[in-house]
C-alpha cells in the first residue's frame, strides 16, 4: 500500500490531480550505477484511492553526463488551454567541475499528461544575483488577478550566512516560455540553506507556502498568509510531520487536500544506520483547523485497507493491570506495567483509545518478545509534550529515543484520545486524534506482540482493535 518501486526508491513526489485520478510523478532513485547508470528519471505512478497504484514507467527520460539534466530533479506539473507542461530541475554535478551551473530549469510537454516530450530550446538559469548551482524546483501556477504565469523556485543568495541563505524567488512570464525572476525576494526568512520543493496552495481565506529544509530539522514546512503575495506567518507547529517524510507536495480534488512525501530508507535497512535519499510513497490527508493552522491524518482509503478485525487476546502481563478484553488500567507510580496481547500481522492496522494521569513515559510496543529485550516502543513523554519511536537493546547505550523519530504532541490529562497505528513492512505510520502525524521505519525487529504499557504512573485505555487486510 505504501509504494516503492522494485529494486529501487521513490523520492520526490510531484502529484498532479484530473478527472478522479491522482498522478503522482516520481524521481526514481535505482541506486546501482554499475547496472543501471548514473542519473535519476522521472516515472509516473497513478491512483484513484492512494490504496491501489499503477506504475505507467518513465515519463521524463535522464540525460547523459554531458546534458543538463543527467538528474530530472522535482518540478511540477501545470496544465493550461488543454496542454500539459512539466517544468523541472535538470541537475548534472559534473557541470560544476567545468566551471558551469549545475542546475537549470527545463521543460517537457504533452497532449495527455502520460506520454512527453523534451523542449530542446528551453533552459532557464539563475540569474547573476543568485548561486546559479542552486536553483531549482519550479512550482508553477498561473495568478488570478493578474493572468500571469508565475513560478516559484529553490534558491540562495550569493551573501549572508553560509547555512541561511536560502530564499524563494519567484519568476513571471507571459507565455511560459520567457521567464524573468522578480526583483523582490518572494520569502528569505535568513533561517535555512535553502526552500526545496516550494508549493502554494489556498484553502478559504488562507494561502499556504510550502517548502522543505535540511538544515535544521530535515522535514517539510508551512506558512501562512490571507494574500498569496504574503507577509508569510510561521505557525507555533509548521511541520506536517518529521525527519521520516520529506519533500513532501500537495493536490487535491476541490474538496480535500492531501500531501505526498517519501518514508527514507536507511543504509542496509538497518535500525540506527544513516537515513538515504528516497525511500516508500505516504500520503496524508490536510485538514485545516478553526484558526487557519494545518494538521494531517491518515486519509479514509488507507484506514479502509485493513479491514479484517483480529479478536484481542491477552498473553501476559507485568505490574499492575486491571480489566480485559481491551479495556484497561495499567500502571501505578513507580513501577513499570505492561500487558502483552497478540502477535502483531506484519501488516496491520491498529488503534486505541486512552487517557492519561501520569507526566512519565507511555504508549504501545510493536513487535515486541516475551521478556521486553526486542521489540520497539511508541512512545507518549507529557512531561515534553512529545511522541516517539524507542526501540529496545540500542546501540550507543544514551539515545533516548531513535533520533529524529519525534513529533511534538501535547495531551490533555484525563481526556480521551485516539492513537492509529498502521505497520506495513518496515514502514510505520503513529497517527494521534486526526491531528499529528509521525512516520518511521521498523527494520531490525520483523515480528513479536502488540503491547500497553506505563513506566511510571496510571493510564486508561478501551476500544482496542486490530485490523489486518
Amino acid at each position: 500500500m505504501y509504494y516503492r518501486p522494485a529494486k529501487a526508491v521513490a523520492a520526490d513526489v510531484i502529484p498532479f490531480y484530473e478527472d478522479g485520478e491522482y498522478r503522482l510523478f516520481y524521481l526514481k532513485d535505482y541506486r546501482d550505477v554499475e547496472n543501471h547508470g548514473e542519473g535519476c528519471p522521472w516515472h509516473l505512478l497513478t491512483t484513484r484511492n492512494f490504496v491501489d497504484f499503477t506504475d505507467r514507467g518513465e515519463v521524463i527520460s535522464r540525460g547523459t553526463e554531458t546534458d543538463q539534466d543527467l538528474y530530472v530533479f522535482t518540478g511540477s506539473v501545470f496544465k493550461d488551454n488543454g496542454k500539459y507542461y512539466i517544468f523541472y530541475t535538470g541537475h548534472n554535478p559534473h557541470l560544476r567541475q567545468r566551471g558551469l551551473p549545475e542546475q537549470a530549469v527545463m521543460l517537457a510537454e504533452s497532449d495527455d499528461c502520460y506520454h512527453w516530450k523534451k523542449v530542446k530550446d528551453f533552459i532557464f538559469f539563475a540569474p547573476k544575483e543568485y548561486e546559479k548551482h542552486d536553483f531549482r524546483d519550479p512550482f508553477v501556477y498561473k495568478d488570478e488577478k493578474s493572468g500571469q504565469y508565475k513560478m516559484l523556485l529553490a534558491g540562495r543568495l550569493r551573501d549572508g550566512l553560509p547555512d541561511r541563505r536560502g530564499c524563494t524567488l519567484r519568476a513571471t512570464s507571459q507565455d511560459l516560455r520567457h521567464w524573468t525572476v522578480e526583483d523582490k525576494l518572494f520569502y528569505s526568512p535568513h533561517a535555512y540553506f535553502t526552500h526545496e520543493c516550494p508549493d502554494l496552495f489556498r484553502i478559504g481565506d488562507w494561502w499556504y507556502l510550502v517548502f522543505s529544509e535540511f538544515t535544521d530539522k530535515v522535514c517539510t514546512r508551512y506558512r501562512m498568509s490571507k494574500s498569496p503575495e504574503g507577509p508569510w506567518t510561521t505557525p507555533v507547529v509548521d511541520t506536517f510531520d518529521n525527519r521520516s517524510f520529506y519533500a513532501a507536495k500537495t493536490a487535491g480534488d476541490g474538496d480535500k487536500r492531501y500531501i505526498f512525501g517519501w518514508n527514507p530508507i536507511r543504509y542496509g535497512e538497518k535500525d540506527y544506520a544513516p537515513w538515504q535519499w528516497g525511500g516508500t510513497v505516504v500520503v496524508h490527508e490536510i485538514v485545516q483547523n478553526p484558526d487557519g493552522t494545518l494538521s494531517v491524518k491518515c486519509p479514509d482509503n488507507v484506514k479502509k485497507q485493513y479491514g479484517t478485525a483480529i479478536a484481542v487476546e491477552e498473553n501476559a502481563a507485568f505490574g499492575k493491570v486491571t480489566g480485559k478484553g481491551g479495556e484497561y488500567g495499567i500502571g501505578e507510580n513507580g513501577v513499570f506495567s505492561a500487558v502483552l496481547l497478540n502477535s502483531m500481522p506484519e501488516n496491520c492496522r491498529i488503534e486505541m483509545k486512552f487517557k492519561a494521569d501520569t507526566d512519565k513515559d507511555f504508549g504501545l510496543t510493536l513487535r515486541m518478545n516475551g521478556d521486553f529485550t526486542q521489540g520497539y516502543y511508541i512512545k507518549f513523554e507529557p512531561m515534553y509534550n512529545r511522541l516517539c519511536v524507542d526501540r529496545t537493546q540500542r546501540p550507543t547505550g544514551d539515545t533516548q529515543y531513535m533520533v529524529e523519530s519525534e513529533r511534538y504532541c501535547p495531551l490533555n490529562k484525563g481526556e480521551w484520545h485516539v492513537v492509529t497505528v498502521i505497520a506495513e513492512g518496515s514502514v510505520l505510520e503513529v497517527y494521534v486524534d486526526d491531528k499529528v502525524a509521525m512516520s518511521a521505519r521498523m527494520f531490525d525487529y520483523t515480528q513479536g506482540r502488540l503491547g500497553i504499557y506505563s513506566a511510571d504512573g496510571k493510564i486508561d485505555t478501551k476500544d482496542i482493535k486490530i485490523y489486518a487486510k
